[in-house]
């Protein structure tokens, strides 16, 4: 039985199984910047990423501050100077973000109030106990593992295994959800976990089958995959 149900962040939590990368791609579609090459968004994506590693001023970020500063430095790679358009594009990040974080809430405080254990497991920049805090999450966290404050980076299983010591629970007792196949899924596998991959509306069919227990459409699925255990 499972006792305890662990969480990818960004993609999981504040959206449906969607990669920010993939969601970047559609804003600035929807933005008239369609003519920019994927290439370009996926380089100023990534190096953007790198910048915030390197930002102290990012460990304590709450959404807004976190994302505006993320789309500035894509904006900075991309040679893009109109700021009315990088705020346009960072709030149509934000506001579904913050919308899926609200509704994910009440989902985490059911399954918390049923008797689960709760925890996440993210690749992050060190402010994912602050966005915790700032959507109402804190209180039901029972362990927190953000990259940027450990010093390890899925797909490494030590992370996996670091959150079960935590837990103090067997790896059977115990599910990872995340949208990422490779680095949440299979880590979460290889050591004995049950998973959950979340795709929302996509449809995706796992690389390896037997590395994916349950595929889910969204984060308010949970409460009925876990119906025992909240009676």
């Amino acid at each position: 039985m499972i006792h305890a149900i662990l969480f990818d962040f960004g993609g999981t939590l504040d959206s449906d199984g969607l990669h920010w990368l993939d969601r970047f791609y559609d804003i600035y579609d929807k933005n008239g910047l369609g003519h920019i090459p994927k290439a370009l968004v996926k380089e100023a994506f990534y190096w953007a990423d790198a910048q915030a590693d390197l930002d102290l001023g990012m460990k304590s970020a709450g959404l807004r501050d976190m994302m505006e500063r993320h789309v500035r430095w894509q904006f900075q790679k991309l040679n893009l100077t109109d700021n009315k358009l990088q705020s346009g594009i960072a709030d149509a990040f934000i506001r579904p973000s913050e919308r899926i974080l609200h509704r994910n809430r009440r989902v985490l405080e059911k399954l918390s109030h049923s008797g689960l254990k709760l925890g996440i497991i993210s690749n992050f920049y060190g402010n994912i106990e602050t966005l915790c805090k700032e959507f109402g999450f804190i209180s039901f966290m029972n362990v927190i593992l953000d990259s940027a404050v450990i010093g390890l980076k899925k797909p490494d299983p030590k992370l996996f295994e670091l959150a079960l010591a935590k837990l103090e629970l067997p790896a059977e007792q115990v599910a990872f959800v995340g949208d990422n196949f490779d680095r949440d899924i299979v880590p979460a596998k290889s050591v004995g976990m049950k998973t959950y991959w979340l795709l929302g509306d996509q449809e995706k069919t796992p690389p390896l089958a037997s590395q994916v227990d349950v595929i889910l459409h969204s984060l308010e699925d949970l409460p009925h995959e876990f119906k025992e255990a909240l009676r």
